[in-house]
């Protein structure tokens, strides 16, 4: 049996990698469709997630060391779920 997403592992001037076989959506869209909505879910609830805890420490005036590093973590994977997720789910999509 062979992994789904095998074509796309292929990073050595393959078709998938050039993107001559067009996008992932052209090709398995069921795959795709998967992936969104999987992206699409992590984005929203990550970010909700995220500025709760950064809310929290702000509004409750919690500055030690341990809450500054969690609320450091919150930021960080604040810009991940809602600037890079949605670039992923972008350029999946087109190609």
């Amino acid at each position: 049996m062979e992994f789904p997403l095998s074509g796309l592992t292929e990073m050595n001037g393959s078709a998938a990698a050039t993107g001559k076989e067009g996008s992932l959506y052209g090709r398995q869209p069921g795959i795709a469709a998967l992936y969104v909505v999987v992206l699409g879910v992590a984005a929203v609830v990550g970010t909700l997630g995220n500025l709760v805890v950064i809310l929290t420490v702000v509004m409750k005036h919690l500055y030690d060391v341990g809450r500054a590093f969690i609320a450091n973590l919150a930021s960080s994977d604040l810009i991940v779920t809602s600037v890079v997720n949605p670039l992923a789910i972008a350029g999946m999509s087109t190609a």
